[in-house]
């Protein structure tokens, strides 16, 4: 009887502890289970509670063209030739044939044309290109050969001597070269005119090739 009657005093004396203790554990609890039940929020170094993105980040999808890319067309350049002589009085015509020489007496090739006109007449390059060579032969005279590229180059010979053009220089379409004259020998009896012709990697071909039709 006494020992029921202690607890009791006991209780009464403590209850304001008991009920402090009570709601403690309660809040606790509460904060427990809301931390538990929260899986979006996430607690950083500092102790506070971070929004966490649910939604996962991946690289952005690429752009796409939806035009589709055309191959570029390569561009073909049209090499036509000036008249290596102005107006010219008459022109011979390329033979791969052997053709009578009236200064030498003979049949001989002829792989070029030769365009006729008075001595000093201005020649002209008739496409740019680099001096290949510039050469005096006793016997074929003043021939100059221009390099245009890709293969392709030109020969001027029976110019006459003196020429101020060199071996390298690069030259324009339609620069002068040289003047018509004699200068080669083995055809000095058709009169003074230029002898022309052009190269295809090493092969000698017609000029009209290359040659504007109105001029020819």
């Amino acid at each position: 009887m006494k020992k029921t009657q202690k607890f009791s005093e006991f209780i009464k004396r403590n209850s304001a502890y008991f009920v402090l203790a009570l709601c403690i554990i309660a809040v606790g609890l509460s904060i427990t289970f809301a931390v538990i039940n929260a899986p979006n929020l996430s607690e950083n170094g500092s102790g506070a509670i971070d929004v966490v993105d649910p939604t996962p980040e991946g690289p952005s999808d690429p752009v796409v063209d939806p035009t589709p890319s055309e191959p570029s067309t390569p561009v073909v350049e049209t090499i036509t030739f000036i008249m290596p002589v102005a107006s010219p009085e008459r022109t011979s015509v390329y033979s791969d044939t052997l053709v009578f020489n009236g200064t030498l007496g003979r049949y001989s090739s002829h792989s070029g044309i030769d365009f006729f006109a008075d001595e000093g007449t201005p020649v002209y390059a008739v496409y740019g290109g680099v001096i290949e060579s510039v050469t005096n032969d006793v016997i074929k005279g003043v021939t100059v050969i221009i390099d245009h590229g890709k293969g392709l180059k030109t020969l001027y010979n029976s110019l006459a001597d003196g020429i101020e053009i060199e071996v390298g220089q690069v030259v324009a379409k339609g620069d002068i070269i040289g003047e018509v004259s004699t200068s080669n020998r083995q055809e000095y009896k058709d009169g003074a005119h230029l002898h022309f012709e052009v190269f295809e990697n090493g092969e000698s071909i017609d000029p009209v090739k290359y040659l504007t039709i109105d001029e020819k």
